[in-house]
């Protein structure tokens, strides 16, 4: 067995079923009898969508997205989703070709020859290494799941020569110590007894507590749900932790940091139990105000190195779920009007949220998103107007279904998700939203989502370019440059592709639409001319939000 094809037949012994790149000359080992391997190959149209299908297929299924990706050009393609990926935390294993062993380092102009892409890749990796030996790759493809069940999971790089792809080298196998070990996830860490026990009774004797919970926290919202009604602590979600708590249970404020009254709550607080967030400044990033300062921070994360300001205290390096549970079994219930004290607080934030989704001019559109959705359907969103309102406004009931990359902020990643989201879960319909700007950087990609056949509706929401930035130059006082650069007709080029085009011009005809599209297989594009006077609308609340007839709407229309 040659090594390229030794690596695939490794891979299915850690539950790898699907790889992610585009064939080339100096990766066709790594693609040798791939059909009987066990493992699928999704091939996209361009190397930055197989790194953003890898991302969303780890999203959805749990399991790391695995790429090949070819030598030099093929991995920079990838870069931006690679450390999207390390951003979000996101397990991902890139599997790189590079020249030759005798080529390293010479710099002659061999096809594809660029400087030593590991060093590169390590600020984004947790394992960055050109491998010359091929007995190394079973232990860095073992440490890397290992390292993967027990940190903060970000990328792994492994570049290797294309000879060595070449080379006889037999069957290789996972590690025997590590094939006898626990298959599921372990503890993020062991911090010491006295400091968790110190940690719960700070927060069992705080008055005002908030909870804030991550996409840290996402797998745990019962645990998270219990802690918050014995502590009754009103939940501030982050955006990767959208759908954590339902809707309606009373202590959930939702995705509402950016707006005056959640501000307010948590400025208010003895305590904020961080669980599972790095409480990044992102939450209030486009919104102009500052993050609120908090009294005391207890945080729990596996990842210990990221400190907020105000935090005094150590990071607790465990699971959400571990914390919860000793917490649960040490906190007493909470006094009846402590609960109602609790809820109140909630709700007062929870009323702040809606009177700013009240006032923003894209709620109707999302409202009619989020009656046309199924009730398991997945939605990737786009670094776009519309699916900056909806990282808000719209509700999901159920955690993992909203994938959304938005602190690293870059744009195109909604389409190729959505591909990753549909082949990790290929019963379940999976919405795309992207802008007519946002979507042209990876437009290409229709092409593979055709291919795919599976229930896929792209909506396009087209405010005649990069609008979001147009608005940032006007309200900074500076004349707009090259923000009016579009196509012309986004339908037809999506027909070309293969796609079933709509172009709703209502609400209403967005969710009739919307809810035809996600109850069939097949590709749908759905182009939605953004209203003018809706633009307008959106302008003046950027430009005199003091105009607004509630204080919370100062902060929307993001």
């Amino acid at each position: 067995m040659r090594l390229g094809q030794a690596i695939s037949a490794l891979l299915t012994e850690y539950g790898v079923e699907q790889i992610f790149g585009i064939p080339g000359v100096h990766t066709l080992e790594l693609f040798r009898e791939i059909g009987s391997s066990g493992l699928s190959a999704t091939i996209p149209r361009h190397e930055q969508g197989a790194g953003y299908m890898a991302d969303a297929y780890a999203r959805v299924t749990g399991r790391p997205g695995v790429c090949y990706l070819i030598t030099g050009p093929g991995v920079l393609n990838a870069i931006t989703p690679i450390a999207q990926a390390w951003h979000d935390s996101i397990p991902m294993l890139v599997i790189g070709s590079t020249v030759t062993v005798p080529e390293l380092g010479a710099h002659r102009g061999t096809l594809h020859d660029t400087p030593d892409l590991a060093p590169v890749l390590a600020p984004f990796t947790l394992i960055s290494e050109t491998v010359t030996d091929p007995a190394r790759i079973p232990l860095l493809i073992d440490e890397a799941f290992r390292r993967w069940r027990t940190e903060r999971p970000r990328p792994v790089y492994l570049g290797i020569p294309r000879d060595l792809l070449e080379q006889e080298v037999g069957e290789l196998h996972r590690p025997a110590a590590s094939a006898a070990g626990p298959a599921a996830p372990e503890s993020g860490g062991s911090p010491d007894a006295s400091k968790v026990d110190e940690a719960i009774a700070a927060v069992g004797s705080a008055e005002r507590p908030v909870i804030i919970a991550g996409g840290g926290s996402r797998h745990d919202g019962p645990g998270v749900a219990a802690l918050a009604e014995r502590l009754a602590a009103p939940v501030v979600l982050t955006g990767n932790a959208k759908g954590l708590l339902p809707t309606a249970h009373p202590l959930n404020t939702g995705i509402s940091m950016p707006f005056p009254r959640t501000q307010e709550l948590v400025a208010d607080a003895d305590l904020v139990l961080a669980l599972g967030t790095e409480l990044s400044d992102f939450e209030v990033l486009f919104t102009g105000s500052a993050e609120p300062r908090m009294a005391d921070i207890v945080r729990v994360d596996i990842d210990p190195a990221v400190t907020h300001p105000d935090q005094t205290r150590p990071t607790l390096r465990m699971r959400v779920a571990e914390f919860a549970e000793r917490a649960l079994d040490a906190l007493p219930d909470p006094e009846p009007d402590a609960a109602a004290a609790g809820a109140a607080r909630a709700k007062r934030a929870r009323d702040g949220l809606a009177a700013a989704r009240a006032s923003d001019p894209h709620t109707p559109w999302i409202d009619a998103i989020g009656r046309a959705l199924p009730g398991d359907a997945i939605v990737t969103a786009d670094s776009a107007q519309v699916a900056y309102q909806a990282h808000h406004f719209l509700e999901l009931e159920s955690p993992g279904r909203w994938l959304a990359p938005y602190g690293y902020g870059t744009l195109g990643p909604a389409l190729p998700m959505a591909i990753g989201a549909a082949i990790a879960a290929p019963e379940r319909p999976v919405v795309a939203l992207a802008g007519d700007g946002s979507a042209l950087f990876t437009l290409t990609e229709l092409a593979t989502a055709h291919d795919l056949g599976a229930n896929l509706s792209f909506v396009v929401w087209d405010n005649g370019g990069y609008r979001e930035i147009e608005v940032s130059f006007e309200r900074t006082d500076i004349a707009p440059a090259g923000v009016r650069t579009t196509a012309h007709d986004l339908g037809a080029i999506a027909a070309g592709f293969g796609a079933k085009v709509s172009r709703p011009a209502s609400p209403d005809e967005l969710e009739a639409a919307l809810r035809t599209s996600t109850s069939r297989p097949g590709l749908d594009v759905l182009v939605v001319q953004a209203p003018r006077e809706h633009r307008v609308e959106a302008d003046a609340l950027r430009a005199a939000p003091d105009a607004a007839s509630s204080a919370e709407t100062e902060e929307t229309a993001r």
